[in-house]
């Protein structure tokens, strides 16, 4: 089951497509690579262009999100007291891409606008607070002597699983002359777009994620008059065009086109494996004829993200990541408390950082020694306390004990709408009657390694995944709404986590990590119930987990 939203998927349709070009391929290489493929290339790419409202000649297909900004960037010329400005939230591999472009223009500067900046953001925050903060750091770096040439920003930030105000971004960054890069890679599929009202000066996203294309598969738009900037692929290949003072004529070993640079620079870039690309119009149209079309996705997948984030932090007795709630999300826990105050019903989303198929769960654990706005994990009840929620929706959790009221009958009166009733999972991890051991509790420099045996069972024992991440001194998990899923998988896996923070708090995933660091292997056998003589002196000292300390401590 997939519920992370990281690599996505693909329907029976659109793999037997891409089984069909991939034979074409290997049935005859020189007749598929040199001809064949550009006809389909072209379909996919007017399939794509006309979902996004833009002319066909203004997209091409890169491999993913990450290449495409590689792209745009490196193609650019840097000057003297250029300043290229981003978010905080960044895709880690586009911040080491903004980083390694200084080793090659050190005369570049970089500056970052949000959580712990001079002028930011920490999330739960409107949409106005990010654009404020974004025009603060703009007047900053003006007053700096710096000239803001690029704003690279998210459609939809990674982690956390935040809608971000990219369309107003895009309007500032033409008021201040800046050029607006766009990193959507998780925007085609899952969110209407139309970049001709956006008029972003470059525009990439995936289309694996989202539009449930073969992995391997991204749109790069680039308007017209920014076309003469993107002078060369990564790598280079056939379709670069050498400047006309170069002397020296290279040969070009593929049929002649008569299509524009930019297209030719993109339609045959070295030898690769592109059936991906040739697979939008098989995933287009099993969206359509299988779906219900576009809107019918998009209210759907945001649907069911919001209402089983919601579904999930009422299990874990936490709260989800809302900018709509008083108090920056501290006062409900984006429970459905705080949706039935939102005028509409999941209309109420609009406009706000849940107004997409993410969305974000804090995981009841305390991370000590961590600094962070609010009290979202530190309130009343302790780890995982969820504030000011209103007592008859609490339930057995690690903030809270029982009040009385169950679990299903929580749920029954809190669901309903166009998805149904979920169907409730018997699962003993789900127990509503499980007695809460007290919060969990970890040390600030055992986080990663929580997050990696956390992620790694819910891959080997699960078979599942979710993202897991500290943000503002609080472990998060992200969630993705999809079309195969129902509130009953949100259900599954709340007891899922419920099982993983047990571990954590009983140190299985530090336990690890302690044997492989004793060369005596001293705890081998031990358990909890049972701790085993210690080898440190006399032997009459036993170690055991305390949880106050999220570590092993002698006695």
């Amino acid at each position: 089951m997939i519920l992370s939203g990281s690599f996505g998927t693909y329907s029976l349709p659109v793999r037997n497509a891409l089984r069909g070009y991939q034979k074409l391929a290997e049935a005859a290489p020189d007749k598929f690579l040199r001809y064949q493929y550009i006809d389909l290339l072209d379909k996919s790419r007017e399939r794509i262009a006309r979902l996004l409202n833009v002319p066909s000649d203004e997209c091409v297909f890169v491999p993913n999100a990450t290449t495409g900004i590689n792209i745009v960037l490196r193609n650019l010329q840097y000057q003297e007291k250029d300043c290229i400005i981003y978010f905080d939230v960044v895709y880690g591999a586009i911040e080491k891409t903004l980083v390694s472009l200084l080793e090659t223009n050190p005369q570049l500067t970089l500056r970052k606008v949000g959580h712990g900046q001079d002028f930011g953001f920490s999330l739960p925050c409107t949409h106005s607070e990010i654009l404020n903060a974004l025009s603060q750091t703009i007047s900053r770096v003006l007053y700096d002597g710096l000239r803001p040439k690029i704003c690279v920003f998210e459609t939809i930030a990674s982690l956390p699983g935040v809608r971000f105000p990219f369309e107003r971004i895009a309007k500032m960054c033409k008021e201040y002359d800046i050029i607006s890069v766009v990193d959507g890679a998780h925007g085609v599929g899952q969110i209407p777009l139309n970049l001709a009202e956006l008029d972003a000066d470059f525009f990439v996203s995936n289309c694996h994620k989202w539009l449930y294309t073969p992995r391997g598969c991204a749109v790069l738009h680039v308007p017209k008059r920014n076309q003469h900037l993107i002078r060369t692929t990564f790598p280079t290949s056939h379709g670069y065009q050498p400047p006309k003072s170069y002397a020296s004529s290279i040969p070009n070993p593929l049929p002649p086109s008569d299509k524009s640079d930019f297209i030719n620079l993109f339609q045959f870039v070295a030898t690769a494996d592109n059936t991906p690309f040739y697979c939008v119009p098989a995933a287009l149209n099993f969206r359509q004829n299988l779906c219900g079309g576009e809107h019918a996705i998009y209210n759907y997948i945001r649907d069911i993200a919001q209402r089983g984030a919601d579904l999930l932090a009422m299990i874990l007795g936490t709260e989800v990541m809302d900018d709509l709630d008083v108090g920056y999300g501290l006062k409900t826990m984006g429970s459905y408390e705080a949706s039935d105050r939102r005028d509409g019903g999941r209309t109420g989303w609009a406009g706000s950082i849940r107004d997409c198929a993410m969305a974000n769960v804090l995981l009841p654990i305390t991370v000590v020694g961590a600094s962070s706005r609010g009290s979202i994990s530190m309130g009343p009840g302790g780890a995982g306390s969820a504030g000011g929620l209103s007592p008859a929706l609490r339930q057995s959790s690690y903030g809270f004990p029982s009040t009385g009221a169950t679990t299903h009958s929580l749920r029954a009166s809190a669901t309903g709408g166009t998805l149904g009733e979920p169907r409730m999972s018997t699962s003993p991890l789900n127990s509503p009657s499980a007695q809460s051991a007290g919060p969990v509790v970890v040390q600030e420099a055992d986080v990663s390694t929580h997050i990696a045996w956390m992620e790694k069972t819910l891959v080997d024992k699960y078979n599942t995944f979710v993202a897991i991440f500290l943000y503002d001194g609080k472990l998060w998990t992200r969630v993705s709404g999809q079309i195969y899923l129902e509130l009953k998988d949100f259900e599954w896996l709340g007891g899922v986590l419920k099982a993983l923070c047990e571990g954590v708090r009983s140190g299985e995933s530090l336990r690890r990590k302690d044997q492989n660091s004793a060369p005596d292997k001293e705890f081998e056998g031990f358990t909890l119930q049972s701790p085993t003589p210690s080898r440190q002196g006399t032997g009459t000292s036993v170690r055991r987990f305390d949880v106050t300390k999220g570590g092993w401590v002698d006695t």
